[in-house]
């Protein structure tokens, strides 16, 4: 009981809600106070002051602006609304802006997933690795996720190259998670239908199904609906 008293302040400090209130609370100072305390930082959150030591073109963060609403589930089922939320590639944990330079993190130690934009976002170790991935599919055997990688392009002092400034860059992969292990995923016709070779029959109707709605392989919104018809037969 004391436990959940105790994240409920927490979530309230930073500007949470429950979900039957339709109001988002402003991030402001008292919140920047409140998320410094190390009270606080025991949970596995943190508060820390952006300042990076040069200049790079671009962002870290996955979405262009924090203009961003999200829904927080949690692990005991409590939900909760926020904005101004983004996700941190290079830290791989999503982040509430707090005031122009700080920024409020959360980790997944109480957090189930996260939806943003209406985009279901869990967090899964694997390999040594911690990483935040997009759930695409979320089968009964198996997951289609999408991973992100941020990469940096170095500058170049070659006007030919018209490219004097350090640049970051997103990268997008798509894995399949199944029985926790987690492996690359190309969005193709033969891996798509590599998952159904066992049941012919399914084999043919899926593939009826991509002929009638003129369904494309190569993309993401119609192997969704690819596979999420195949629960269905």
């Amino acid at each position: 009981m004391k436990h959940l008293i105790f994240f409920l302040a927490l979530f309230i400090s930073v500007g949470l809600e429950a979900q039957t209130n339709d109001a988002f609370v402003q991030n402001n100072a008292t919140a920047l106070n409140v998320a410094a305390q190390g009270n606080i930082r025991s949970q596995g959150s943190s508060a820390y002051f952006v300042n990076p030591p040069r200049e790079i073109e671009g962002s870290v963060h996955l979405f262009d602006n924090w203009n961003n609403r999200a829904v927080i589930y949690t692990v005991d089922n409590q939900q909760y609304l926020m904005k101004n939320i983004n996700l941190n590639l290079q830290r791989h944990t999503f982040e509430s802006k707090i005031a122009q330079d700080t920024l409020f993190t959360f980790n997944f130690n109480n957090i189930d997933k996260f939806v943003v934009n209406n985009k279901v976002y869990r967090n899964y170790y694997w390999d040594d690795d911690n990483r935040v991935y997009e759930v695409i599919y979320d089968g009964k055997d198996y997951q289609v996720i999408k991973g992100f990688k941020l990469e940096i392009i170095e500058g170049s002092a070659n006007p030919m190259l018209n490219r004097r400034s350090d640049k970051y860059a997103k990268k997008e992969t798509y894995y399949i998670r199944k029985e926790g292990k987690i492996k690359p995923f190309r969005l193709s016709k033969g891996r798509i239908m590599k998952l159904f070779k066992s049941d012919e029959e399914k084999s043919k109707e899926l593939l009826q199904f991509v002929r009638e709605n003129k369904l494309s392989f190569k993309k993401e919104y119609d192997i969704r609906r690819l596979l999420e018809f195949s629960d269905s037969i």
